[in-house]
């Protein structure tokens, strides 16, 4: 079953206020390679935003984006995708919708703060160029496979 994103998020927001925990399943290429299509992601409510975390925000109504933050502000905060090669959002913190818990894909789950993450977050470069070059070699090695 589709579910329109604007009545799926709509839930995802309430069970979140609630205190609850909300799984759904990935679609896009900005988290590649972390998170692919298929992956199903845990979410939660934020209650300490930290750079490293990847969040569920809305940018503008019915507008949802799943990405990295890479810079705490003040009064906002710099997302990047781990696919994108020069994208990155500047949202307010009023935007978060949800921090992503954990990401399940083919049986396995990695949880934010494990070791897995965290060697994830620190070894994806954050450089530009290099960013290009290891997102080249990624979608090569994954179309032989």
């Amino acid at each position: 079953m589709i579910v329109p994103n604007d009545i799926l998020f709509s839930n995802v927001r309430e069970y979140i206020k609630a205190g609850k925990e909300v799984m759904v399943t990935a679609k896009g290429n900005s988290m590649l390679p972390f998170i692919r299509t298929g992956d199903v992601v845990t979410l939660c409510k934020a209650h300490r935003l930290r750079t490293g975390m990847v969040v569920l925000v809305e940018p503008s109504d019915g507008v949802y984006i799943l990405h990295r933050i890479v810079k705490l502000n003040e009064q906002d905060m710099v997302l990047y995708g781990d696919g994108n090669l020069g994208t990155k959002e500047v949202v307010p913190y009023t935007s978060v919708v949800a921090v992503v818990k954990s990401v399940h894909r083919g049986g396995k789950q990695i949880f934010y703060g494990s070791w897995n993450w965290k060697l994830r977050n620190f070894f994806w470069p954050r450089n530009k160029f290099l960013r290009k070059y290891s997102l080249k070699i990624y979608r090569k090695t994954q179309k032989k496979s």
